[in-house]
């Protein structure tokens, strides 16, 4: 049985996370650009449903690299 995963948008969930990438565009640098848009772009055309693993890792790598690396760090 295959497993799907998805943002549900109960309480704009997929939206605020569409409006914090839009955020993380304002900053980020042109290597980050495309990989950032890609990723927009993949989760608007399914409407956050049936996102990958690996989807599901990019978007969490884009919100830490947001956070300061004080409070990111282990141990």
């Amino acid at each position: 049985m295959d497993t799907t995963y998805y943002i549900t948008n109960k309480n704009n969930q997929l939206l605020e996370l569409l409006n914090t990438i839009d955020y993380c565009l304002t900053d980020a640098t042109l290597e980050e650009v495309d990989s950032i848009i890609k990723l927009k772009e993949e989760l608007l055309a399914n409407d956050g449903i049936h996102i990958t693993p690996e989807q599901i890792n990019n978007i969490i790598s884009l919100l830490l690299s947001f956070v300061p690396v004080q409070v990111r760090e282990v141990g």
